[in-house]
């Protein structure tokens, strides 16, 4: 039974290595990678929006072009970064956060 058991602790171990001494990611890679997924939550925003309900009676909708805006900001900002132009990007818009607005009626 021993020897089983320190089989199965061996077989455990060993399939768990490459992942136990793999590199963390650096800052570049991480970057490269929030940029991915960036675009990925733009083409989501965008399916979302085509199929967004948009009716007299709603009182609220999503503001699809101020978050489109506010990922263009980090978008730009972090590629400012990663290939900058000059010595410290400079970007002093700053974010909305408020995509949740009410509809007027005239």
């Amino acid at each position: 039974m021993k020897l089983y058991s320190l089989f199965v602790a061996v077989i455990l171990i060993s399939t768990d290595a490459p992942y136990a001494f793999a590199a963390p990611l650096t800052e570049r890679e991480e970057l490269t990678l929030s940029l991915s997924q960036l675009s990925q939550i733009e083409a989501s925003l965008h399916r979302a929006q085509q199929s967004a309900r948009t009716g007299i009676n709603e009182r609220y909708y999503f503001d699809y072009p101020r978050i489109h805006s506010d990922i263009t900001t980090l978008r730009n900002g972090i590629e400012n970064y990663l290939s900058p132009i000059r010595a410290q990007p400079r970007d002093t818009a700053t974010l909305v956060g408020q995509y949740r607005e009410e509809k007027t009626t005239p």
